[in-house]
């Protein structure tokens, strides 16, 4: 009975040890992979793929949605420039949604995006915010007076982005509040007085225009800032912001300085 008892004891005591064997080559193993895996998000070259992979991932999301929804690329374009992803907008980009803003659908298809934008105003996306303002100010002093009209019911929304105290970054550390209530005071300035919006329209192209030199009437080059996400140059076909108003008196959603017509486009109401 003594033996039998040492016996199982025995038993016991190894299927025990054999456990804790186990558990501990578990979590040495998990420990093993945890800081391996740690080591490779470090790698610059880990960062680089999953940005490849993210970005390949999103063109074919957009590439699906261009074929199966209503949709254009310059709304699709709209809609990623004004998002959070982006600390800023290209001029390459602004040119391409001011120009597509002089089309009638287009135009109700980016001022759909921007006011979506307006309504999910987050403290913690001021990225987003900054951007989205940004876009709507280059087509205050760029793109359709229409513009003026479809954004008077987003004032108060301008207001509160302003008022809010506290723009803080996606770690919720540091305030990014001067930022957006600087661009805010900008556009709710435009909005809030339509004599104020010509003048700076006015001095807007005046400034434009300055800067073209050396060059005929029907070809020129503009320099601006480019970002560091998109294609170091620009082409002909994707000038700056800045030269939309080159057919502006031609223009059916814009007044001719010498006459009084009507905008195509009337405020919403």
């Amino acid at each position: 009975v003594y033996s039998g008892v040492v016996v199982l004891l025995t038993y016991c005591i190894s299927d025990k040890i054999l456990q804790l064997q186990h558990t501990y080559l578990d979590h040495t193993r998990s420990f093993i992979e945890q800081k391996h895996m740690s080591k490779l998000m470090q790698n610059p070259v880990f960062h680089e793929l999953k940005k490849q992979a993210s970005f390949y991932i999103k063109e074919k999301i957009k590439t699906a949605r261009l074929a199966v929804t209503d949709v254009t690329p310059e709304e699709l374009l709209t809609e990623e420039v004004t998002g959070s992803a982006h600390s800023s907008i290209d001029p390459r980009s602004m040119a391409v949604i001011t120009r597509a803003s002089f089309e009638v659908d287009q135009f109700q298809r980016i001022v759909k995006v921007l006011r979506q934008r307006m309504v999910m105003f987050d403290t913690r996306e001021w990225r987003g915010v900054c951007n989205t303002l940004t876009m709507l100010n280059h087509l205050l002093l760029n793109g359709p007076l229409s513009v003026f009209n479809e954004f008077q019911h987003e004032r108060q929304l301008i207001e509160d982005a302003i008022m809010t105290d506290q723009w803080i970054d996606e770690r919720g550390y540091f305030d990014c509040g001067l930022k957006v209530r600087n661009i805010a005071d900008k556009v709710l300035r435009l909005l809030e007085d339509d004599m104020f919006l010509k003048d700076e329209r006015e001095r807007n192209r005046k400034q434009s225009f300055g800067r073209i030199k050396g060059f005929g009437n029907s070809s020129f080059v503009v320099h601006s800032e480019t970002n560091n996400e998109r294609d170091n140059s620009f082409s002909s076909d994707h000038q700056t912001c800045e030269n939309d108003d080159r057919a502006v008196d031609d223009h059916p959603f814009v007044e001719d300085e010498h006459n009084t017509a009507q905008l195509l486009l009337s405020s919403s109401t």
